[in-house]
């Protein structure tokens, strides 16, 4: 917990066991897509919230090939489902 957005983790690719948590000010949907879309990467991104629905409107905002919402292991763990990325994480 605690990753800022000049932490080097917060930046790069990260292959492994690692969740990466970061605080957004106020609970702002739109301040975390926008902290979340500035990464140079997009392989893959979950949301997590007790609110479903605003789980799925802030990953429908993602910039990422793939995304769960509460979830982690459907995209990784099906491996007959399609795998891809965007941006520095895309083909």
């Amino acid at each position: 917990t605690g990753v800022t957005s000049d932490m080097r983790i917060s930046r790069e690719e990260v292959f492994g066991p690692v969740m990466c948590i970061a605080k957004v000010s106020d609970d702002d949907d739109d301040k975390c897509v926008e902290m979340v879309n500035a990464c140079d990467f997009g392989l893959g991104s979950s949301v997590y919230s007790a609110n479903q629905d605003r789980a799925m409107r802030i990953g429908g905002r993602i910039k990422s090939g793939m995304f769960t919402a509460n979830d982690f292991g459907a995209n990784y763990l099906i491996q007959s489902l399609p795998f891809g990325g965007v941006k520095e994480s895309g083909f």
